[in-house]
């Protein structure tokens, strides 16, 4: 009595899951490291302390660790971080970064059980908390 065809199939997808998620996440990083030079951080300050609530041990411009890159929420917030930053920079800017983050958010379209709305209620959730973001004393004093 073996494992049949099917489920070996199924084995083989789920221990393929979290390197898809890790490469995934790891190319979205690439375009982090890529775009940080180019804009001033401090901008963005809202959408990124949302984005680092969902981050362990480090924060989105810095991307480390295996929970962290295994983490199919963290690409959502990478996705999440970079498509804020490029609606708000100049549109002519950016144009390999634009092109390549439309390409990963296929691809974490594909290899992820999130449904159309539950993204759609995901934004609205971040829209919220940036237009709501009031910044923390102690980074007002420095």
């Amino acid at each position: 009595m073996g494992i049949s065809i099917t489920s070996k199939s199924h084995l083989k997808t789920i221990r393929r899951y979290p390197l898809q998620i890790a490469t995934l996440n790891e190319n979205l990083k690439v375009l982090h490291d890529h775009i940080a030079p180019h804009i001033d951080e401090t901008r963005y300050e809202a959408i990124t302390s949302y984005a680092n609530q969902y981050i362990s041990h480090t924060h989105i411009w810095d991307l480390k660790f295996a929970n962290n890159l295994e983490n199919p929420e963290v690409a959502l917030m990478q996705l999440f971080h970079l498509k804020f930053i490029l609606a708000s920079e100049p549109a002519h800017l950016h144009q390999s970064i634009r092109s390549n983050l439309e390409e990963l958010t296929h691809k974490f379209r594909r290899i992820t059980l999130y449904s159309d709305e539950q993204l759609k209620l995901r934004e609205v959730k971040m829209l919220d908390y940036i237009h709501n973001f009031e910044p923390k004393v102690e980074d007002l004093c420095t």
